[in-house]
């Protein structure tokens, strides 16, 4: 028989769960951490790990967005994946043109892709690093045009510059927020163009 969920942690699932059903997608550690008013994302890791030690989610390994809700008499099979397109460079850094269709394809695990188009890119540049994310990194990324503030995105700036970063709409212009305190964020005036290309939802590193 299961161990029976302490109030907190049913709090974080039912979170949890109300977010990918709103979403489509997990909600990040520093999400859910906002959300409970935690100092730090450590407690969050610690109400995570207990519930996938009671079979209540799954995650892969300290990567970005991916606890994935485990369903009463369901075995999700982690070796499951999904062939995703890798479509070019994307700058945690200073904007850099997308390289435009790419022949090679990266193999995503399955609860790592989104409910709509996903594609995968690869990351130049070490603004986004207190996220966890470096140059040489690949990026899974889910279609979505109008993100949320706080999102993790990808932004084309001016019809062909990419870049990696936090999206907040504030009064009269867009921040795009690096996660590097060594570096001052993007701001776009309401005359620039921009287009978000989608939103982060994994995060995967080759050795």
């Amino acid at each position: 028989m299961a161990e029976p969920l302490t109030k907190r942690q049913k709090e974080v699932l039912d979170y949890v769960t109300q977010y990918i059903e709103l979403h489509g997608y997990a909600p990040s550690y520093r999400e859910i951490a906002a959300h409970f008013k935690y100092g730090s994302v450590a407690t969050v890791a610690e109400h995570i790990e207990s519930l996938v030690n009671k079979g209540m989610l799954q995650k892969g390994d300290n990567e970005a967005r991916s606890i994935q809700l485990v369903k009463a008499g369901e075995n999700i099979d982690h070796e499951v994946t999904f062939s995703l397109p890798i479509l070019g460079l994307v700058a945690a850094g200073q904007p850099i043109e997308t390289l435009g269709t790419h022949p090679e394809t990266l193999e995503v695990p399955s609860f790592m892709v989104g409910r709509k188009n996903s594609y995968v890119l690869q990351v130049k540049g070490d603004s986004m690093i207190d996220e966890g994310i470096h140059t040489g990194d690949y990026v899974v990324v889910m279609e979505k045009a109008v993100p949320s503030n706080g999102e993790m995105v990808i932004a084309l700036i001016n019809g062909g510059e990419a870049t990696l970063k936090r999206y907040y709409k504030e009064k009269g212009h867009i921040r795009l927020q690096p996660s590097n305190s060594a570096m001052e964020p993007i701001i776009i005036e309401a005359e620039t163009p921009i287009e978000i290309q989608g939103i982060v939802i994994g995060l995967i590193r080759k050795y």
